[in-house]
């Protein structure tokens, strides 16, 4: 589909099995010299760390100091991406294109300062579209940013495929293309629903619930970026040939969101906790403080329940979170209870997963939900919380349910409309 490019740019993101050892790095340059040699000419590489390099980076962090500021984090976990950059350009060198690689800093990839968790503001395209004038292919390193006082951030795990898709939109390139292991986007992770299949087209709306929603095929914000500008986003696999099959997303219109099927995918999310906070004090703008200062460190609430309680006058709070933002949520909210005028008692419950449904198809086609609830009580699996909107159905279910909750709702959803 490169011929659809004409002169515009296109933006190839690889990502960390992509170029997990030398070898595979080599077998990248050569389809990028391939391409090269046949008109490719303005094409800009992003690459993650080599598979493995970042966790061994938050690994000796850990191990030298858990507690150590998230400035000195970013600075040593950005370094994986520092030594695949230099082995691209060099492999790419070795195959016959001129290549000349770029750190955050150097290119002016321009972040906020929330480290760990930044967010892009600007990318100066200025050295890239310098580099095709003389027939260089750049590569930049993803996952990565800096800020106007030139501190080192990262974006999150996952980061680099917003690296790649923000480059794409300030490049207003033709598309981005998100090379990976796996063919696309599938119905549900095929290691826990074999039956499950590729999607060859997919909207927005539906790509962007499936990825919040646990889908690990691509990051939350690349796309939200791409739906925001409409770009468009093309998953394939690194190791099959060009003409292989993939996934391109996309926006649909009007006749095609109608056409749609009612679910287009079944998710599941392993990493949830429950917390619980009781005993809350009954006043005016309590729980809006509450979550005021949980999104202030920058921890993403999804499932939220509360009441107040029948037999005392106080409120209970229950929430969801990943569990990899369990700690640091858990600290916060001891300080934020010691400053309310009654004891606040906080509960935290693991061991939970999060089952779903998406589609556009929802939005027309009424009882999708009591079939949701049908579907699992029919297999013996308990609800605990729920949460729904217009394209997705959502059920926190214990975590050693969870592939058989998948499992039977992609039966009755995706596997019996096929039929």
């Amino acid at each position: 589909m490169y011929h659809l490019a004409g002169d515009r740019p296109v933006v190839q993101k690889y990502g960390g099995t992509s170029v997990g050892t030398v070898e595979r790095i080599q077998n990248v340059a050569e389809r990028v010299a391939d391409q090269y040699r046949n008109g490719l000419k303005n094409v800009a590489i992003v690459v993650s760390a080599m598979s493995g390099e970042t966790n061994k980076l938050v690994d000796l962090v850990t191990a030298t100091n858990p507690h150590t500021s998230l400035r000195n984090y970013d600075m040593a976990v950005s370094a994986g991406e520092q030594v695949a950059v230099a082995l691209m350009a060099a492999a790419l060198e070795k195959a016959g294109v001129p290549s000349h690689g770029f750190l955050a800093y150097q290119l002016g990839i321009m972040t906020s300062s929330l480290h760990s968790k930044a967010r892009i503001h600007d990318i100066d395209c200025s050295k890239l579209h310098k580099c095709w004038e003389q027939g260089i292919v750049p590569v930049v390193a993803g996952f990565q940013g800096v800020t106007e006082d030139l501190e080192i951030t990262t974006l999150g795990r996952g980061g680099s495929d917003t690296s790649a898709v923000a480059l794409a939109v300030a490049l207003d390139a033709a598309f981005c293309e998100i090379n990976t292991d796996v063919d696309g986007v599938y119905t549900a992770d095929p290691r826990v629903v074999p039956s499950a299949h590729l999607v060859k087209e997919m909207d927005f709306e539906v790509a962007l619930e499936m990825a919040s929603l646990g889908s690990k095929v691509l990051h939350t914000r690349c796309v939200e970026l791409g739906a925001k500008f409409q770009m468009p986003i093309v998953v394939r696999n690194t190791f099959k040939p060009n003409d292989h099959q993939r996934t391109i997303i996309m926006s649909f219109n009007a006749q095609r969101k109608l056409e749609a099927p009612v679910v287009s995918g079944v998710t599941l999310d392993r990493n949830v906790v429950r917390l619980s906070l009781s005993q809350l004090p009954v006043r005016h703008g309590v729980i809006a403080a509450l979550f005021e200062k949980i999104a202030a460190t920058g921890v993403n609430v999804d499932i939220i329940v509360h009441n107040k309680s029948e037999t005392s006058d106080a409120l209970r709070v229950g929430f969801t979170i990943g569990a990899a933002d369990l700690v640091r949520t858990q600290e916060m909210l001891r300080r934020w209870s010691e400053e309310q005028s009654s004891v606040v008692h906080l509960e935290a419950e693991r061991n939970l997963a999060k089952v779903s449904v998406v589609g556009l198809g929802m939005q027309s086609h009424p009882g999708v939900a009591s079939k949701v609830f049908s579907v699992l009580e029919n297999a013996g699996i308990a609800i605990q919380m729920i949460s729904t909107s217009e394209i997705k159905i959502s059920c926190v279910v214990a975590e050693a349910e969870g592939d058989r909750a998948a499992q039977a709702l992609h039966r009755a959803f995706i596997e019996d409309e096929r039929a």
